[in-house]
């Protein structure tokens, strides 16, 4: 296949598009992040988790990165992970934990839409998600 300038016209217009649409997300939940750390708000809810996210071999503010993963998407999740200075071994073990439980919200209406049982789907997804945290977590910790 031959490169031509309308292909990489096309390219870089869609490549820009999917830019500003992540952009939407991450950029103001990183603010978001950035403000709840400088108020002194993001010490504090990470003091009312600590002891939970040690469970998962994962500080305290990490719990913001689960939550927005879990409840808004995993562009939120990338945003927050990018404001907080975490740890390598600590973003991996998010990773994998969003990567089976994310965007619950919407996920869940879809699966029940398919017929599936939210009763079923959401302790299955958030409990394999926080098996597997707590197993990576201390393997790495």
């Amino acid at each position: 296949m031959i490169v031509t300038l309308p292909i990489l016209q096309k390219g870089l217009q869609k490549g820009l598009q999917t830019t500003l649409e992540l952009a939407k997300v991450i950029i103001p939940t990183a603010i978001v992040i950035k403000i709840l750390e400088a108020s002194g708000a993001l010490d504090v809810l990470a003091g009312w988790f600590a002891p939970f996210m040690g469970w998962l071999g994962l500080p305290g503010e990490a719990a913001l990165v689960l939550f927005s993963g879990y409840f808004i998407n995993l562009y939120a999740a990338i945003g927050s992970m990018t404001a907080m200075n975490l740890p390598m071994e600590a973003m991996v073990i998010l990773a994998v934990m969003l990567g089976i439980c994310h965007t619950l919200i919407i996920e869940l209406a879809v699966s029940k839409k398919a017929g599936c049982p939210v009763s079923y789907i959401l302790p299955l997804r958030m409990g394999l998600s926080l098996l597997v945290g707590v197993v990576l977590g201390g393997l790495m910790g």
